[in-house]
């Protein structure tokens, strides 16, 4: 009886006598509880089967990204953005030393590496980056606007914290470049820290649209005459998933994203996969004549790339009607964004520079060059970067991730969520405290004068004074082991021909 007595209250006395020993069997009781759980369901045949070990699965997957970046991954492999490149923006826009030791760290004679030809006698002085003017070919814009040669490019107000917003904005406010608003539309945050906008009107054009998600000209009108507004962007399709609309998923929507997009709440905001205003090439540019007259600004488009007839398509329009938009933003298929289905951000669309210098060539070829300029945007991350797309035809170029890196971003890959641990990707304003504008702003205009910086350095070792004397004869590439050419040799200027 004594023996029985013991082993029943002995444990007993044992947890109540010592804390430690309670907690840890209250753990195991919750562990056990989980894997009671698991047992009985019946959606998920791992964890009914072995529950336990289940736990350990699901533990291990979720904890993989993170540990792969830090512990396994080497600088180079990391997508989207590779470490290396991180790590000169996070120096960059700290101002301390963003310079390499050793040696490359890339394989150079991998097919498709892209080099830049330097001269044998560089300059001895670095050039004024200089900029590009916008709009003076406009009959109807009154305030032509001169644009940085490295600008934040679009990210909304809702895909974005305000924090962020308001972050981005100081910093193009202290540094002189431009912000684009990204299709969400201009926010207080965007207007606050009086940074230069480029307003970007989507296909669901928040911001200057009616509740049934029609174009509001008077809305559109007001708006656009803000004094922070320097452009207006058309958006026909984006780098990370052209022939899909902007997707904002319902858990990242506040009152305040609502009003200013003037959408519901309850439910995710997935933009049209295109303008409901026009048909085809003509309908747009008379839709874009539209904003000219309203705006009195330049007014520009932006799409990525897919079928190459569109480009023969809209420049034969332009040369019918007379009518042209100011810039075309040319986007990458390997363009970022904040939440996007798999199979667009992967399989479709033109990569950056291929679809740059195919542009340029039927500009040239309808005469067109001179009247419209190129801007450039896709892993546009360092002053090479930006050298190599003026020298592929650009005018300049813009960069969402580059700046999001230069404010606090650590690529935690859950900018879909609402969880980003940075506080940039989300509204959670736990998350967001750890962002302060005041702070991230200057860090921001840090990085895009590095970038500027080593493009002057660039520009002097290739022997030149500006960016406009930049070509494709510029540009090396890697097209086998062994052998490489120049790219005004793989993708030749063509001679100008009459429009058809």
């Amino acid at each position: 009886m004594n023996t029985l007595i013991e082993v029943v209250f002995t444990p007993i006395y044992w947890v109540i006598a010592h804390p430690a020993g309670a907690l840890f069997l209250l753990l195991v009781l919750i562990f056990l509880g989980m894997a009671l759980k698991d047992f009985l369901q019946r959606s998920n045949s791992i964890k009914r089967n072995f529950p336990l070990m289940a736990m350990g699965r699901y533990a291990l997957s979720a904890v993989g990204p993170p540990l792969r970046q830090y512990l396994i991954s080497n600088d180079r492999e990391e997508r989207p953005v590779p470490r290396f490149v991180r790590k000169w923006i996070e120096a960059s826009a700290l101002n301390e030393d963003a310079t390499v030791p050793f040696g490359t760290q890339l394989d150079l004679d991998a097919p498709g590496t892209v080099l830049m030809a330097h001269s044998p006698f560089p300059k001895l002085k670095y050039g004024e980056p200089g900029r590009s003017r916008v709009g003076e070919n406009n009959p109807h814009c009154e305030n032509p606007y001169d644009v940085a040669l490295f600008n934040v490019s679009a990210m909304s107000f809702g895909s974005l914290g305000k924090r962020a917003i308001l972050s981005l904005n100081k910093g193009a406010a202290k540094g002189g470049y431009y912000h684009n608003t990204g299709e969400g539309g201009i926010s207080p945050y965007h207007l606050e820290p009086g940074g230069d906008l480029v307003w970007q009107l989507g296909t669901a054009k928040f911001g200057a649209r009616n509740k049934d998600g029609t174009f509001n000209e008077e809305v559109f009108a007001q708006k656009a005459a803000h004094p922070n507004v320097k452009m207006v962007e058309v958006k026909l399709s984006q780098g990370a998933k052209p022939g899909k609309g902007g997707i904002l998923p319902k858990e990242k929507i506040t009152p305040e994203i609502a009003q200013i997009r003037n959408v519901d709440m309850d439910k995710d905001v997935i933009s049209p996969p295109r303008h409901a205003e026009w048909d085809d090439a003509e309908g747009m540019l008379r839709f874009i004549e539209q904003l000219q007259k309203l705006a009195k600004k330049p007014i520009g488009i932006k799409y990525c790339l897919g079928d190459p007839r569109f480009l023969d398509a809209l420049f034969q329009a332009i040369v019918d009607t007379g009518v042209s938009p100011d810039y075309i933003a040319v986007d990458g298929a390997e363009g970022g964004t904040g939440a996007a289905p798999l199979a667009h951000t992967n399989i479709l669309g033109y990569p950056m520079l291929d679809a740059l210098m195919m542009t340029e060539n039927k500009l040239i070829e309808y005469g067109l060059r001179g009247r419209i300029k190129l801007a450039a945007s896709g892993k546009v991350f360092t002053g090479g970067a930006l050298a190599i797309a003026l020298a592929a035809g650009a005018d300049w170029a813009c960069s969402a991730r580059g700046f999001m890196l230069s404010i606090g971003c650590i690529q935690a890959l859950h900018c879909n969520t609402n969880f980003c641990p940075s506080g940039v990707a989300t509204h959670s304003s736990w998350l967001q405290r750890g962002l302060v504008p005041k702070v991230q702003g200057p860090r921001a205009a840090n990085y895009q004068h590095a970038v500027l910086k080593e493009f002057a350095m660039i520009l002097a070792a290739c022997g030149y004074d500006s960016g406009d004397q930049l070509s494709r004869a510029d540009i090396l590439k890697v097209v086998d082991f062994h052998k490489i050419q120049r790219m005004d040799e793989l993708v030749p200027y063509p001679d100008r021909v009459a429009a058809k």
